[in-house]
């Protein structure tokens, strides 16, 4: 494995049509943190994650093995329905429930930042970031009117 740029060999770009290549030639397996700053950064653009805009968001950087169906789960016993990805995925979504950093809408099908109990976690955050938090959460915070200084 290479640590710099080597481009796609005729097979790689048929299984990934439309890209150039990765920056090492292998990308390593995804693990839950690399999908927890993902549903932070869509969480505070639009103050609610869906599971398929998180998967859409993920899949570009994610290994070929991370993406298969039908792999093999010793925890289960049996061939899973569902890829690498969509399990944790799923696992961190609920990791966040836990955490009750975010409350699942089952209405809308979404997982919603809360701003009951993780009001303190999502301001971190855009302080961390310098970025802005979603409408909802300034209003439980407080402020009823924000005008960027950007």
């Amino acid at each position: 494995m290479g640590l710099f740029y080597s481009p796609m060999d005729l097979q790689q770009s048929e299984l990934a049509p439309g890209t150039i290549g990765p920056l090492l030639d292998e990308l390593p397996l995804l693990t839950h943190a690399h999908v927890r700053p993902y549903v932070v950064a869509i969480a505070l653009h639009r103050g609610a994650v869906r599971r398929p805009e998180l998967l859409a968001a993920l899949v570009p950087h994610c290994p070929i093995a991370d993406l298969k169906e039908g792999a093999w789960s010793a925890l289960a016993g049996d061939y899973l329905d569902s890829t690498r990805v969509e399990l944790i995925v799923d696992e961190v979504l609920g990791e966040f429930v836990a955490n009750k950093l975010l409350r699942y809408n089952e209405e809308k099908d979404m997982w919603v930042a809360n701003e009951n109990q993780g009001l303190g976690f999502w301001i971190t955050k855009v302080a961390e970031l310098n970025a802005q938090a979603p409408l909802h959460l300034l209003k439980a915070a407080g402020v009823h009117s924000f005008i960027s200084p950007f």
